[in-house]
């Protein structure tokens, strides 16, 4: 199953170039339009970091 933007954003920018999550958030809702909270994107790293 191929990963969504979300997941695939969040292995690149957080986990390979240790950008943070304020920076990802503003990222996506610039280049996707998607407006999500910090917190939703925490609980997706941390589901990330566990598989």
């Amino acid at each position: 199953m191929k990963p969504d933007i979300v997941s695939q954003t969040l292995k690149t920018y957080f986990i390979l170039k240790g950008k943070s999550l304020k920076s990802i958030q503003r990222y996506l809702s610039i280049k996707y339009r998607l407006y999500l909270d910090e917190k939703l994107l925490e609980k997706r790293l941390r589901n990330l970091l566990t598989q």
